[in-house]
């Protein structure tokens, strides 16, 4: 068995966040003042795509998608510290998904925080830049920079 992604399921939110990685708890409850369940399960119940990372032991090691504002998405993922052990599967998959993205969005947009080392690096790797670093942002009123994708033909549409 190998590393892949699914449609999340409701019971995978319990599998990730009690083991969720101390970087995306930081994240999340400087964001949005949400503990990990509670940001899981809001993902899962609002977000227009939510998917599940699964590691070849068969544990989910992830959760990721996109929260929808028509035009624009933004997307996000937790993970747990197990989640690293995927990425050479992950990393390629989570390109394709980008692109599919990219074609329905033309804009991909989110916030991520500044000591979330690994998101930064996984973010890098998919295309994204990082647009604005905004000193007091979410509840918690923490660094976090800003990303983006635009989808190319949207950018050379507007570079006429």
């Amino acid at each position: 068995m190998t590393h892949y992604y699914r449609p999340s399921r409701f019971e995978d939110c319990a599998k990730v966040a009690p083991l969720m990685r101390e970087q995306d708890v930081k994240e999340i409850m400087y964001s949005h003042g949400l503990k990990p369940l509670e940001a899981l399960e809001n993902c899962y119940n609002t977000c227009a795509i939510c998917n599940s990372i699964i590691h070849e032991d068969g544990s989910v090691v992830g959760m990721f998608g996109v929260s929808d504002s028509n035009i624009l998405a933004s997307p996000w993922l937790l993970g747990t510290d197990k989640i690293i052990e995927t990425r050479k599967e992950f990393i390629p998959q989570a390109k394709d998904w980008v692109e599919e993205m990219i074609n329905i969005y033309p804009l991909l947009t989110n916030y991520v925080h500044v000591d979330n080392t690994v998101s930064l690096v996984w973010l890098k790797s998919l295309g994204f830049k990082f647009i604005k670093l905004d000193q007091q942002y979410g509840i918690g009123k923490k660094p976090f920079y800003q990303f983006a994708r635009i989808n190319k033909c949207v950018t050379q549409l507007y570079m006429q």
